[in-house]
């Protein structure tokens, strides 16, 4: 692990950022003879197969993107929850809900995506013993329960009775039903996650080779590629959905440095860069260097540092501790100086722009204030030793870990040290393991706009998210009333939920940023999708 210590004055961001250097990268794309009509677009190492019901992270989210095609979809340009391979989807109490689904649609593969591709994949995903990551998306729905029987005391959960839950009954080819536990007044937005994705029959016979070469019904098909080499996408010829794209094909290239991405973008071999390093946007340098070729908007993103929540740092554990670091850290100076102003510090655990959001949720604990920070830490006993913060060396997160730390360190007088775990799947390994000493970054892009996606899967019990451990039965039971209840009433359950976090302060909000893309001559729109995402299918080329 690559450790760091720091200067004492937060002004040392300045010259650190200001020298620009090429890391070790690897770009399979580098300097290649452009496809007509392709796009060539940086992109990071997934950290495990690409299977939907198992990619919590950007860097496979990214790649299964495009291939994918599910019941909705999120119009890019207005955030509404837009019907794709659904007809329809109804219901009377938010409890039952009848879905039927356009006819004629297509995977990859050639094969007509029926009501039973949705049905089995959904069974897989919940089907405990299958491990999924997002299996607990489908706890809502009725029979979930019977498929991950709880395990005594001490021991191994029993292997389920059934691998089938009984809230899903197909009618038809083209359609099916969901009965879930209580009514979820959300569920129609909550279907425009990955999880809730229809699989190929394919899929079910051997789940370890569509995690090498996925299959989906989307604009896009996956045609070559590995996380070392990069990934190409062509437009798939028989899509018939609402997003025909009319580019030929999408090649994502690896690179595992930001700087070098953003080299090769300059020099004309990469045609879409999203998210500039921050040592280009100071001064606007990648405004000058890309002569106007720029796009900013909103996120809907919260980076964060986690909590560890387990006996490996016993200091941590304390509330006051968290309080005092979060109280230490200077937000605004640091999106000022690192990222020239763009974004803004964060002020509670929802992002801007997702409904429920409510300003000043996180209260004084998000405002920078050295003599409170250093009350409560000294009311806590002190911090003895080193702090120290993780995260993935092949991320982009050095100089922001680096400056919180600085921050932290200059306030508090704790000497404050960074920690480079290899890769991202070391570290997510590494922050899920229970092992962790030291908070690291926690950063969290919302699946779809609304509150509960905020706080569900990072803070609940058995949120997906949830790398810290934290538990809180208060918090859980607030995530239980809010599932019952009509959507006005629901969102401020939630947002009461919220404002609980801050005495335990499980993450520690830093900042929501803005998504900054660069992007060479021959494109002509760049559309972005409210999670940051670009939208391949609006994407257009100049003649």
């Amino acid at each position: 692990m690559k450790q760091s210590r720091f200067s004492p004055s937060l002004t040392a961001m300045h010259a650190a950022i200001a020298v620009a250097g090429l890391m070790a990268y690897n770009s399979p794309g580098h300097a290649q003879t452009p496809q007509p009509g392709w796009v060539s677009v940086s992109a990071c190492t997934p950290a495990g197969p690409l299977i939907p019901t198992n990619t919590t992270e950007s860097c496979g989210s990214d790649v299964l993107q495009p291939i994918l095609a599910g019941l909705v979809t999120t119009d890019a340009k207005t955030g509404a929850i837009i019907e794709d391979v659904a007809e329809s989807i109804t219901t009377t109490d938010n409890k039952i809900w009848t879905i039927k689904l356009r006819k004629g649609r297509k995977f990859h593969d050639g094969t007509e995506v029926l009501a039973k591709n949705f049905v089995d994949a959904w069974n897989w995903a919940a089907y405990g013993p299958n491990g999924q990551s997002n299996n607990d998306w489908f706890s809502v729905v009725i029979g979930y329960g019977d498929l991950n029987p709880k395990a005594p005391k001490g021991e191994k959960p029993p292997v389920p009775a059934t691998n089938r839950m009984s809230g899903l009954k197909v009618i038809g080819d083209h359609e099916f039903q969901v009965e879930l536990k209580n009514p979820v007044p959300v569920f129609k937005a909550q279907l425009s996650y990955k999880a809730f994705y229809p699989m190929p029959d394919s899929f079910f016979a051997d789940p370890a080779a569509f995690g090498r070469k996925p299959i989906g019904a989307g604009p896009f098909q996956f045609i070559s590629g590995t996380p070392d080499s990069g990934y190409k996408l062509a437009a798939f010829a028989d899509y018939t959905g609402p997003a025909k794209p009319s580019i030929k094909g999408v090649d994502l290239r690896i690179y595992t440095s930001r700087e070098a991405a953003y080299n090769d973008l300059v020099a004309g071999n990469l045609d879409l860069l999203r998210e500039i390093p921050a040592s280009k946007l100071v001064a606007d340098l990648w405004k000058r260097d890309l002569r106007g070729r720029t796009v900013v908007q909103p996120r809907a993103n919260i980076q964060a540092l986690g909590m560890p929540y387990t006996d490996a740092n016993p200091q941590l554990l304390k509330p006051a501790v968290r309080q005092a670091l979060s109280m230490a850290i200077d937000r605004k100076a640091i999106v000022d100086i690192l990222f020239n102003g763009i974004g803004q510090p964060a002020t509670g655990w929802v992002p801007p722009g997702v409904e429920g959001y409510e300003p000043g949720a996180c209260g004084e604990y998000c405002s920078f204030n050295p003599a409170k920070a250093k009350e409560l830490l000294a009311k806590a006993g002190g911090y003895k030793g080193e702090i120290k913060l993780y995260y993935a060396g092949d991320s982009e997160v050095k100089s922001a870990m680096d400056a919180v730390c600085n921050s932290i360190q200059n306030t508090l007088s704790i000497t404050c040290v960074t920690s480079a775990l290899s890769d991202n799947a070391t570290f997510r390994s590494f922050t899920r393991s229970g092992k962790a000493d030291g908070p690291f970054p926690s950063n969290w892009t919302m699946d779809y706009p609304s509150i509960d996606n905020a706080l569900i899967p990072l803070y609940s019990k058995d949120g997906t998210s949830n790398r810290g451990a934290y538990e809180n039965a208060a918090f859980d039971a607030l995530m239980d009333k809010a599932a019952k209840e009509d959507s006005a009433t629901a969102i401020k359950t939630y947002q009461e939920a919220e404002r609980l976090l801050t005495a335990e302060m499980p993450r520690v909000p830093l900042w929501n940023p803005a998504m900054t893309v660069g992007h060479s001559p021959k494109v002509r729109t760049v559309t972005l999708y409210a999670n940051g995402r670009i939208d391949y299918s609006a994407l257009s080329l100049k003649d």
